[in-house]
């Protein structure tokens, strides 16, 4: 107190908390800041990365950072209520110069000016604005003062306003499609951003809005084991699990200390064991050198040794694939629930919740029984919509690591950020295959990714905080930047290259299959509307994303070697087969009799028919029949194996066994439509009878150069040995629904036959 009056507490300058000082270095600046960031802010005034231009008419502004390019072009569209009020302001600073102090703009802009106050910049009402766009004034007021210097990264909000806001962000904006098909006209620099993602609002319910992660990653303790152990007795409750199924007491019985036991912690130890070998590499969201068992959440390393377990190697025998299989189907069973009763699932959820979603949603859908299939596709959008229910992702370069007293602090912090990048693209990455290969409902888009693809492998694959720094430095110095998804898609329909890992290559694949998938519907409610195409229309669109498929594939053989990813043949194959024709024409078409949870009715077979016979005689179909056979081909004539050696049980490529089923319908359906039964059909009574057959049948019909070869082409019908090959291939899997589908392909078998 003081003279009857309370004493004012004084705020606290920054510069008193903190002594360092970051000074920029170029000559004759002298400016420093207390803060790295900052100084990384001023010296893109000195040596900008990339200029970003206005591109509303006849303005000629430019920035050295895309977000005050993107707050600058929402001027343009300022309503005019917001205009008189600020043109209100403006004159009454004009004419009380001393009510405030001098507002500057920040100081990351191009010119040959120095910054000037805001009022000396007269706004321009643009047209109506590509969606509703958030209304904040051009840039936030800041004193000039550095150490006062508002983060303006942090002020990139979300738009939750809008009298036409939309709450579904699961369809393609027409002015996103416009963006991604219109020609690149000159050639940027590989790893430039497009800056789509400035121009198109972010959509609150996006997958981008989630955040939260010494010894060999196979290692368990004695103790964690028994950590999983209590949890399994006590917690999987019997009463839920499948009839039929292996009984929890059945697994729990006998000696748990014998090595042979599926419980012994030499099995748990080959379980995780099996997850890096064998699985890791296709879906990398689990950072390999940090792992650590013991410190895995229980519920997370129990996902691990499921997909272990289910992926164990054939040369531990049959009873102990079997007994492991089970093991797993009992894990998954109940792990769903556990993980959906944990405090960590509410929103924001934690990322190994959703590692562990992930995983678990692999599993009950690839290697699983059907009904656990069905399960994952119904919980599919529960992921999705956690995801979309979180915080905000970090969306900055993979490169950038935060400011921190620990180099090891920093580095946890960049491994948690980029793990958390992975996952969202790994759920996209499921859902938009998933829908291709099942005919299921694609429940993301592409433009919900506003995310950095995955970071350089080598990066991601560092054992220390030092060797991170050191392949950094490098990448930089090789002028390597992390190139936006959104803009490696667009790069990859206009047959540019795209520097990214295999599973950077993955996830564009992806990209352009979501991209076809929303598409065909949108032009599906387009022809049962009766309007106008746009786009130019389905041929247009279909050319593009044709051609971008064997882009991507040079793309792929070109960077990483044609022999370094066998995935790359089952997506490129997926990819031209799922745009021409949807596999569920095919199946009931083949005699299906239930399909996703329903019976199929004769009218549903009668429809499939008429069809798909259409069907076959367009170009589509000699298209995808094209496609089937060369991936067919690949994966049969190989000199170097055997055909009657192949066993889907034994495959542990995703999603090949399935696309080997898909393509061979694709086959038989063309041949069948077309030609009919086999007159007379052949005797293939031993396995060497049928392996010739096929051999013959894909040597003379699948060395073909280019797809109308087949209209003029007969005998295309003749792939009885083929299909016998595979019914018999996948009929002991470990997936009940390759089962299925050895029955769907005995009904083929039988129809050539009839």
């Amino acid at each position: 107190m003081e003279d009857g009056q309370p004493s004012k507490r004084r705020r606290r300058s920054r510069k008193v908390l903190s002594d360092r000082k970051f000074e920029c270095t170029f000559e004759g600046c002298g400016k420093s800041y207390s803060r790295a960031e900052h100084l990384s802010r001023h010296a893109l005034n000195h040596t900008p990365k990339q200029i970003y231009r206005c591109d509303f008419p006849n303005c000629y502004r430019s920035f050295v950072r895309q977000d005050l390019c993107a707050r600058h072009r929402e001027r343009h569209s300022t309503s005019g209520s917001q205009l008189q009020k600020r043109d209100q302001f403006e004159n009454d600073s004009k004419t009380s110069p001393s009510s405030s102090p001098a507002i500057t703009l920040p100081e990351y802009f191009v010119g040959s000016e120095e910054p000037k106050s805001v009022s000396t910049y007269p706004l321009t009402t643009g047209v109506e604005s590509e969606m509703p766009v958030p209304q904040y004034s051009d840039f936030p007021a800041v004193l000039d003062q550095p150490d006062n210097l508002i983060d303006l990264d942090s002020m990139s909000y979300p738009i939750f306003g809008g009298e036409t806001y939309n709450r579904s962000p699961f369809a393609m904006a027409d002015d996103f499609a416009a963006w991604l098909f219109k020609p690149v006209l000159y050639e940027r620099a590989p790893y430039s951003n497009d800056n789509f993602c400035a121009v198109i609002p972010q959509h609150p319910m996006s997958v981008t809005s989630i955040l939260d992660s010494g010894a060999p990653p196979a290692i368990i303790s004695e103790e964690k084991r028994q950590e999983l152990l209590v949890l399994m007795s006590s917690r999987f409750n019997e009463a839920a699990y499948a009839a039929g199924a292996k009984r929890k007491d059945t697994l729990l019985d006998g000696d748990l200390t014998d090595d042979r036991h599926v419980l012994s912690l030499r099995m748990m130890q080959t379980y995780i064991g099996s997850y890096w070998y064998h699985f890791h590499a296709q879906l990398p969201i689990l950072h390999q050198p940090t792992f650590v068992a013991d410190r895995t959440p229980n519920l997370l390393l129990l996902a691990i040794i499921a997909i272990g377990a289910v992926t164990l190697d054939k040369i531990h025998g049959h009873a102990a694939t079997e007994a492991a299989a089970e093991l797993a189907s009992f894990i998954a069973w109940h792990l769903r629930w556990e993980i959906f009763m944990d405090a960590d699932f509410r929103p924001p959820a934690r990322l190994w919740v959703f590692q562990s979603l992930l995983l678990l949603e692999v599993y009950e859908k690839l290697f699983s029984t059907r009904a656990l299939h069905e399960r994952a596709h119904i919980h599919h959008d529960t992921t999705l919509t956690l995801m979309r229910r979180g915080s905000s992702l970090i969306g900055s370069s993979s490169f950038d690591t935060p400011e921190s007293k620990e180099e090891d602090e920093s580095w946890s912090t960049w491994i948690k950020a980029e793990a958390t990048r992975r996952v969202a693209f790994a759920a996209f990455v499921l859902d938009s295959t998933h829908a291709t290969m099942f005919g299921h409902s694609a429940k993301m888009v592409a433009h919900e990714l506003r995310l950095p693809l995955p970071c350089d492998e080598a990066l991601w694959a560092a054992t220390s905080a030092a060797e991170v720094a050191r392949v950094q430095s490098s990448l930089q110095s090789h002028g390597v930047r992390p190139i936006m998804f959104l803009d490696g898609l667009k790069r990859t329909l206009n047959g540019q290259p795209v520097r990214t890992n295999a599973f950077g290559r993955i996830i564009l694949m992806s990209g352009l299959l979501s991209v076809c998938w929303h598409l065909n519907q949108r032009d599906l409610q387009i022809t049962s509307l009766g309007v106008g195409q746009t786009l130019g229309g389905r041929d247009k669109w279909r050319t593009s994303l044709l051609r971008a498929f064997d882009n991507w594939r040079r793309d792929f053989d070109e960077a990483l070697g044609p022999s370094t990813s066998e995935s790359r043949n089952v997506l490129h194959g997926l990819a031209h087969m799922g745009s021409h024709v949807d596999i569920v024409d095919l199946q009931v078409y083949a005699g299906a009799g239930r399909l996703m949870g329903r019976s199929i009715t004769a009218r549903d077979h009668r429809a499939a028919r008429e069809k798909t016979e259409r069907w076959a005689t367009k170009a589509s179909a000699r298209d995808a029949t094209f496609y089937a056979l060369k991936f067919l081909s690949v994966c049969f004539l190989d000199p170097t194996t055997q055909p009657g050696e192949y066993a889907a049980r034994d495959d542990y490529l995703l999603n090949r066994p399935w696309v080997m089923y898909f393509a061979a319908l694709v086959v038989w359906t063309y041949g069948f439509a077309l030609d009919g039964p086999l007159r007379p059909p052949p005797i293939l009574a031993t396995v060497a009878d049928r392996e010739h057959d096929m051999q013959t049948f894909l040597h003379r019909v699948g060395e073909i150069q280019e797809p109308n070869e087949l209209e003029a082409m007969t005998g295309r019908n003749g792939c009885l040995g083929l299909l016998m090959i595979l019914r018999d291939s996948f009929a002991k899997p470990r997936w009940e629904l390759l089962g299925e589908a050895a029955r769907l392909l005995d009904s083929c078998i039988t129809k050539l036959q009839s």
